[in-house]
């Protein structure tokens, strides 16, 4: 099958994509431990404790669910099927597993050789999955999605990079002039260029395609990527040059993702297919936490407040998780669904069947009482713990809708009937 930019023959093992997404509940539950432990350390910029959440969510939450999805994008998409998906997702997956851990670890317990695992593992993962996924995207099908996920890939493997140069100033405990730009350059990639790229090249395929919606304009496709890319490398380049107004790459990327999140609620609240689905709410609660994000950073760089920073930042995070919780929703049950009838199961489950609805419905609610506590923990820390304990029953329901999922599939290889072969 071979439909709209869409080669399905080409799928990874849905134990490659489903490897990344059962080890998020995990990452997700020692957060929320940490933000119901310790919110008022938390909420502190540059304390341990503070940086360890940061890399639980960005990197054991995030990162883990994006990099999964993105074994079965690229070979989806780009017809350019991953060689060995099976052997390669388990050296990435586990030298992420150890590399997230060993880095939450290395702040919490300040201690300097988890700092060098960390970099060694987290930079192995990282740019082995930039050598492996970048080649593929070059010289084969060229469409917007694919573009997204080559800008994506390298801010992601510039990313961890300089995480490897920061992990090695806090094992030496010495930090250099650079310390703060090599930070600020860090985070930008990370979030901008890594989450916010990837995301929006997803939408340019998902939205129009799952919910039947009106195309964004070829304008924004095509030049979308290319704003995001110039306006990181020159952001880049005037930090290290210590140049002034800085700020205005700020302004260029916010009007972008602004722009971005204004068209993407339009096109959802104007879409075709209006049947109900849960994974929508996802997408607009992820798009108004989007445009949260922006204001408040706006607003931080107008007043210089920490506290509308923080505001920001825990917004894009909130962003991020909504779209993956989403997308998660989607997924799965379309791959149990699609593996086993590929393999001529008569008995494969109708997607609606893999995750129940209501199961959906409720991690949606846990998920927007865990957004509005911790939007309000700035201001008011003990709200933190409100939102860890939230956060801890969405994570374990995520956990029990994926092995609910996962069950659901063995068994029908099991036990399943097969259409007799003719």
């Amino acid at each position: 099958m071979f439909n709209a930019g869409l080669s399905l023959e080409q799928a990874p093992p849905i134990s490659v994509v489903l490897r990344f997404f059962l080890t998020v509940p995990f990452f997700g539950l020692l957060l929320s431990a940490l933000m119901i432990a310790a919110p008022m350390e938390l909420l502190t910029p540059s304390h341990p404790l503070s940086l360890a959440a940061i890399h639980l969510i960005l990197l054991g939450v995030i990162t883990m669910s994006m990099i999964g999805a993105l074994f079965q994008m690229q070979s989806v998409l780009g017809g350019r099927p991953i060689p060995s998906p099976m052997g390669n997702a388990l050296i990435i997956h586990t030298f992420l597993v150890i590399g997230i851990l060993s880095l939450a670890g290395a702040f919490i317990f300040s201690l300097s050789a988890l700092f060098v695992i960390a970099a060694v593992m987290l930079g192995a993962a990282i740019i082995y999955t930039a050598n492996i996924i970048l080649p593929l995207l070059f010289g084969g099908i060229t469409h917007d999605t694919l573009r997204g996920m080559r800008v994506a890939l390298i801010s992601l493997a510039i990313t961890a990079i300089l995480g490897i140069v920061m992990a090695t100033s806090y094992a030496n405990d010495s930090f250099s002039p650079l310390h703060d730009v090599i930070r600020t350059s860090h985070y930008s990639l990370g979030l901008i260029g890594w989450i916010g790229a990837l995301i929006i090249a997803v939408a340019f395929q998902v939205v129009e395609m799952f919910y039947v919606t009106t195309p964004y304009s070829l304008w924004c496709k095509r030049n979308g990527f290319r704003i995001i890319a110039a306006a990181l490398a020159l952001k880049i380049l005037w930090l290290f040059l210590a140049l002034p107004y800085v700020w205005m790459f700020d302004g260029v990327l916010a009007a972008l993702l602004m722009g971005f999140a204004v068209t993407t609620a339009r096109r959802l609240r104007e879409r075709k297919r209006r049947v109900s689905d849960v994974s929508i709410w996802f997408w607009e609660s992820g798009i108004a936490l989007l445009i949260v994000a922006l204001i408040a950073h706006i607003g931080y760089l107008w007043s210089g407040s920490i506290t509308i920073e923080s505001v920001a930042l825990i917004a894009f995070s909130l962003f991020a998780l909504s779209i993956i919780l989403g997308m998660m929703g989607k997924i799965v049950p379309f791959l149990v669904w699609f593996h086993l009838n590929s393999q001529g199961f008569m008995d494969a489950p109708i997607m609606s069947n893999v995750i129940r609805a209501d199961r959906l419905k409720t991690t949606f609610w846990l998920f927007l009482s865990t957004a509005l506590f911790a939007l309000v923990s700035p201001l008011y820390s003990e709200a933190l713990r409100l939102a860890g304990v939230s956060a801890a029953m969405m994570f374990v329901l995520l956990s029990v809708n994926l092995l609910g999922a996962l069950k659901l599939y063995r068994h029908t290889m099991a036990h399943g009937t097969r259409f007799e072969q003719i």
